[in-house]
């Protein structure tokens, strides 16, 4: 019997990149030298929608140039600055690390938390969340893009998801109960990224690189709380989305497993500094 398909919930996302420092780039297009690059970006010509959203937003193109094989190509990005502010549509890390987090029964719980996870025996780790982007939502563009990290940086990425956890549990408090009696969730409240210290990555031959860090203060209050509430719109839409993200963080994280196996422990993590996320 040859069935039948259904078409998939979860709708195709651009990704989201953060240069760490060893990429370059120039702001002034076909214009100027080449200098290291920290911040975000999207690249430009994969979606016209989108596009249009970072016109309106009134975001700026900058050069990034790639490394390729046989050569350097120099592609356009939307330049989303050095921070950014996300509404990640998940329910929460289920473990403070990538070992832990696809240890015993953590593996599929993580899919289920919306958390696209893998880490193959022959590949590096790799880590993806589907989330809003909030000067796209000040333009009214809600459609997911999906940031996505990998090697040390799954590390970085998975810290700054359990900071907003903590975030989240305290907007808990702070809230009022009568017209939002459920638990925070993660995308109700913006989580901000932004340049760390730097630091030396890799083994012998290092490289200084600028990973990204939660923003997010020690303590918050109330009105820290309003300027990075949702709007009420895109609540709605990532309750739309929600089933859809987490088949696709189940399919992400089959794709290692079919291809490769998983680790067991966190003896067998062994981070790989690399260039691009």
């Amino acid at each position: 019997m040859i069935g039948r398909n259904k078409v998939r919930v979860a709708q195709d996302a651009a990704t989201l990149q953060y240069a760490n420092g060893k990429s370059v780039a120039r702001r002034t297009l076909g214009v100027g030298r080449f200098a290291p690059y920290v911040g975000f970006h999207i690249e430009v010509g994969r979606d016209d929608e989108l596009d249009a959203a970072m016109r309106e937003a009134k975001l700026t193109v900058v050069e990034i140039k790639h490394q390729r094989p046989g050569g350097a190509e120099v592609v356009k990005h939307w330049d989303l600055g050095d921070s950014v502010r996300l509404y990640v549509v998940t329910s929460g890390p289920v473990a403070p690390t990538v070992a832990g987090s696809l240890s015993g029964g953590n593996a599929h719980a993580t899919a289920e938390a919306g958390l696209g996870l893998r880490w193959g025996n022959s590949e590096r780790s790799k880590l993806a969340v589907r989330c809003y982007l909030h000067p796209l939502v000040q333009v009214g563009y809600l459609r997911l893009v999906q940031c996505s990290v990998r090697s040390r940086m799954t590390d970085t990425l998975l810290k700054a998801l359990v900071d907003h956890g903590r975030i989240c549990e305290a907007a808990d408090t702070l809230i009022d109960r009568t017209r939002h009696p459920e638990l925070v969730t993660f995308h109700e409240v913006a989580l901000p990224l932004g340049p760390g210290d730097e630091q030396e990555w890799g083994k012998g031959d290092t490289a200084t690189v600028v990973p990204f860090v939660s923003l997010h203060p020690q303590t918050i209050d109330a009105e820290y709380l309003r300027n990075h509430w949702r709007p009420d719109s895109l609540h709605a839409a990532a309750l739309r989305e929600w089933a859809g993200i987490q088949q696709w963080a189940r399919e992400y994280a089959a794709a290692s497993e079919e291809a490769n196996g998983r680790p067991s422990d966190e003896a067998a993590y062994q981070p790989v500094y690399e260039e691009a996320l």
